[in-house]
């Protein structure tokens, strides 16, 4: 009777492994999808007098890659920027806009800020080591001396939330773990190592 208990919780808890991660995934697709398609359905109804489910969030998506052709054109980059330049002159917003900006292109793979590659490091003890990202390298010039760090950014909470710390180089592990694979791991608890990690050249591309 144990045994076949055993079996029966064995057996359902394999089902809720890969049950719970789908319904979770699904309700997550079905809220952004309700979220994105709200912002401008209301507007289309009105225009088209009846409601079309996802025109909404197609038209926003349509009109981001429309936004991204502007700001890759010499005129409209120009264009946002003076937009932008208004933005930071506004009470509040100046103080808003700009952090956000940096965190979505820290997460860009096509600006020179995004995460460029996963690194190990020290921290926040020796012995203990944190998984990051090499974000730039930064010199600290001071009199008869030039020191080199690299600048790692290490999430304490998922991705959006973390630390930015200098570390000397040689205190840098370079890793050939791809930035998506960090994410993953990250995202994933751990769980997503792999089981060897080898070293890389801080100037080979990963």
């Amino acid at each position: 009777m144990e045994r076949v208990r055993k079996t029966i919780k064995k057996t359902f808890f394999a089902g809720l492994v890969v049950v719970v991660p789908i319904v979770i995934t699904a309700v997550a697709l079905i809220w952004l999808f309700r979220l994105l398609d709200g912002f401008l359905s209301p507007t289309l109804h009105q225009l088209l007098g009846r409601e079309v489910a996802g025109l909404g969030l197609l038209t926003g998506i349509v009109l981001i890659f429309l936004v991204g052709l502007l700001a890759t054109n010499v005129l409209g980059s120009r264009l946002l920027k003076f937009i932008q330049d208004m933005l930071m002159r506004i009470p509040v917003v100046k103080n808003i806009y700009p952090t956000i900006r940096q965190l979505v292109e820290a997460f860009s793979p096509n600006k020179e800020s995004s995460f460029r590659k996963v690194v190990l490091v020290e921290y926040p003890q020796k012995g203990t080591f944190s998984l990051g990202f090499l974000t730039s390298e930064v010199s600290m010039n001071r009199p008869s001396e030039n020191h080199r760090f690299y600048s790692v950014y290490i999430p304490t909470n998922n991705l959006y939330l973390g630390h930015v710390l200098l570390f000397k180089v040689e205190e840098v592990f370079f890793t050939g773990i791809t930035v998506e694979e960090g994410f993953k791991i990250i995202l994933s608890g751990g769980t997503a190592f792999p089981p060897i990690i080898k070293g890389q050249n801080p100037n080979s591309t990963p």
